[in-house]
């Protein structure tokens, strides 16, 4: 019961509070600028929408063929296609229950492929620290290049780091976390073929096969075009998006980058960006000189288009592939 109830409340409290501030940037608008977001949505060019929609929809194809290159490192050999559907129904899930998506991508090509869980969910977490850490490279540039315009911004972060660098509390508390550690996987190791302590161990070996296949790989430099390619591509579908509004059309790299990096950090923070991503928006392209009711018309369609496109496709990916497993099955039988 406990158990059931922090889940809920893991759900329900970024949900409410990417609601909260929905609600919240909404009543502060006055009506004519309430008029003009609802303008701004409504005239707005939708083929650019579409374009952000199919380029995005080819970013995850290209993560699902990129988690080849991983699986075979490890000796397994799956479908492309089966990986962007699992990729697909890890996204879908993550709307509805976040953290769990990556449990769910793993567990789907355990089911269809026969991956271990354990390697395939290694692979998946050490794919997702690579990312972030290409994350953070876009927003040390996008910081230092811009820093008289994102100062705040800026100031902020660090002025969160710094307090937090210099807490006595959090000090012992990682330092506690690391011996911790260290003492469990001490006692992991003694206790491995006990039943439960199997079943974590199997998991940190995954997860270091999982960080290993990265570096082992045979196909290490296709392996940096696919992720070059995919956080291209997640610029270029946010990019696009800007050309749907008049207001936004004939803004710069630089405007876009500084969106770029907000959002992705509220998607982070809020599970899904419910929210917090058009409110993200709103505010670093204030900072350019657009309309805070402007900002956040296109916050809104920049979310919508990709969870609708995360929504759309992963719900048919749920339906698919099983479909193609019984396909196979049944064509192996005749």
């Amino acid at each position: 019961m406990k158990n059931t109830l922090i889940q809920i409340l893991k759900v329900v409290i970024p949900v409410g509070l990417g609601i909260f501030l929905t609600v919240h940037i909404y009543r502060q608008l006055d009506e004519y600028q309430r008029q003009s977001l609802f303008t701004a949505l409504r005239e707005a060019n939708y083929l650019w929408v579409a374009l952000s929609f199919a380029m995005g929809l080819l970013s995850h194809y290209i993560r699902g063929y990129r988690w080849n290159f991983q699986l075979e490192a490890m000796g397994y050999k799956v479908s492309p296609v089966n990986n962007f559907l699992a990729v697909m129904i890890g996204y879908i899930v993550n709307l509805i229950l976040p953290r769990v998506g990556e449990l769910s991508r793993a567990a789907a090509i355990t089911k269809y492929e026969k991956v271990p869980f354990e390697k395939s969910f290694g692979s998946i977490i050490s794919e997702r620290a690579l990312d972030f850490v290409v994350l953070l490279g876009i927003t040390g540039i996008t910081l230092v290049l811009q820093y008289s315009i994102l100062k705040p911004f800026a100031d902020d972060l660090f002025e969160v780091f710094s307090g937090k660098a210099t807490s006595t509390i959090l000090w012992i508390i990682l330092i506690a976390g690391i011996v911790g550690a260290f003492l469990g996987l001490k006692l992991l190791e003694k206790w491995k073929d006990r039943p439960f302590f199997s079943m974590i161990w199997k998991l940190k070996e995954g997860l270091t096969e999982g960080l290993r296949s990265i570096i082992k790989m045979k196909k290490r430099g296709a392996y940096l075009i696919a992720t070059i390619a995919i956080w291209l591509l997640y610029v270029g579908m946010f990019w696009v998006c800007f050309l749907a509004l008049e207001d936004t059309a004939g803004l710069g790299a630089d405007a876009v980058f500084a969106g770029f990096v907000v959002g992705s950090f509220a998607i982070v923070v809020i599970p899904g960006g419910i929210g917090a991503f058009p409110v993200g928006i709103m505010q670093a392209l204030m900072l350019y000189g657009i309309a805070g009711e402007t900002g956040f018309a296109l916050g809104w369609i920049l979310w919508l288009s990709q969870t609708s496109m995360i929504v759309l496709v992963g719900g048919a990916s749920m339906l698919i592939m099983p479909a193609l497993k019984q396909n196979k099955t049944d064509h192996v039988a005749a």
